[in-house]
């Protein structure tokens, strides 16, 4: 029995309540205390489950900026891939000009 129901039972005790009745006053106390936080536990986060939470969302958060560097770096690879492929048709596109003007 904890301290809270101790103190309730010698308070009842105290105003004469019979010791049966006080001692099963004080465990229907400890029983609905504990049901109440059973039932709230279910729904209130503590301090270790937001700190898991965080610890959680940190990582997701790091494997984001990984994906989006990798992305980054696609992206560079594909823009260079274009930049030589726009290189050479326009060299090609010059070559086949100045082919067709030394014909005429």
């Amino acid at each position: 029995m904890g301290s809270f129901n101790i103190a309730l039972l010698n308070a009842l005790l105290s105003i004469g309540v019979q010791p049966e009745r006080a001692r099963e006053v004080a465990e229907l106390i400890d029983r609905l205390v504990d049901e109440r936080y059973g039932l709230h536990a279910q729904i209130i986060a503590t301090k270790r489950d937001i700190a898991e939470l965080e610890t959680r969302m940190v990582q997701g958060l790091a494997d984001c900026n990984g994906r989006i560097a990798e992305c980054n770096t696609r992206i560079a690879e594909a823009k260079a891939d274009l930049v030589k492929w726009l290189l050479g048709a326009l060299t090609a596109q010059t070559a086949l000009i100045a082919g067709i003007i030394k014909l005429f």
